[in-house]
């Protein structure tokens, strides 16, 4: 995971903590704090509860999950529940009400998930073309549960791919070149696991020699004030590549973007620019046969120190 997306999860997650706690509050400040709501037990995927006889209907138990209140009516013989699905090492909001009555806030953490899954098995190569190679693996396995697979070639050129499936077509590669890949998976407590083995495959030769349309209408905005812009315009098209495989350098101030990752198949591009001055932004199309573009227009922005 980025710096960048690792800063945004970590404040969305205060954010929804804040709002759970405000919420809550409220729903429950009119109640008299009745039913003695408490754990039972706890993994690192469930959360069980239990409460006394109180109020005079049924019981709703409330989860605050993913930014919204997740409810499950019980019938008043029941006083216990288990909560399955959870993400391990994780704070969580729950309280029961039945009627006008309601229980104080209760708030778990799971428990930490400090096992890596297995390594995914039998990485495998299926079609290949001048631009395309085709993979599949078997399953990782893991306690828990897998959250998402990561991909990597060498050479790299932006090949790192991110995945759910067990299978994946990777895009935008040069032709007569040979790639040898991997991967790994990681799972709900993001833990890695070991590497798969490597593979390797050589895409076909091309005959493709003409360059891609330039990008246009680029466009360049301070994205939170700390260097971070976001990069949108419209799409390059080619006459052998879909728009899909095709590759954007990016320039700024005439130089190739530092970051080093090539975005692919997308208008829209995060990156960073160069605090407290005047920037330029250029970017150029490549596709898999290796031919650039002409430049986009150039985008000039001034980005301040945060």
């Amino acid at each position: 995971m980025s710096v960048r997306l690792a800063r945004r999860l970590t404040v969305s997650l205060l954010v929804l903590a804040a709002v759970a706690l405000i919420a809550v509050s409220a729903a429950t400040g009119a109640g008299n704090n009745a039913g003695n709501l408490r754990v039972t037990a706890k993994t690192q995927t469930t959360v069980s509860l239990a409460w006394d006889s109180f109020g005079g209907s049924d019981y709703v138990v409330h989860f605050w999950k993913d930014g919204n209140w997740v409810k499950v009516t019980l019938p008043r013989t029941q006083r216990s529940y288990t909560w399955t699905g959870l993400l391990p090492n994780v704070q969580y909001y729950f309280w029961v009400k039945s009627g006008n009555s309601a229980t104080s806030l209760v708030t778990p953490t799971t428990d930490p998930d400090r096992t890596p899954p297995s390594a995914p098995g039998n990485l495998r190569t299926g079609t290949v073309t001048a631009s395309q190679i085709s993979l599949a693996w078997d399953a990782s396995t893991d306690d828990t549960g897998i959250r998402e697979y990561l991909l990597t070639a060498s050479p790299n050129e932006g090949n790192v791919i991110w995945t759910g499936p067990t299978s994946v077509n990777v895009v935008g590669l040069k032709p007569l070149t040979e790639y040898t890949f991997t991967v790994k998976a990681q799972d709900l407590g993001y833990n890695w696991s070991p590497s798969s083995d490597a593979v390797s495959a050589t895409t076909a030769a091309s005959s493709d020699t003409t360059p891609p349309t330039a990008p246009t209408n680029l466009r360049v905005s301070d994205e939170d004030g700390c260097g971070e812009v976001d990069l949108r315009w419209t799409q390059s098209v080619d006459d052998q590549d879909p728009q899909s495989a095709i590759r954007y350098r990016i320039f700024i101030n005439d130089a190739p973007d530092p970051v080093g990752i090539w975005p692919i198949g997308t208008g829209r591009w995060i990156t960073y620019g160069v605090v407290d001055g005047l920037n330029t932004f250029v970017l150029r199309a490549v596709d898999s046969a290796g031919n650039v573009s002409a430049p986009s227009n150039s985008y000039p922005i001034t980005l301040n120190i945060c």
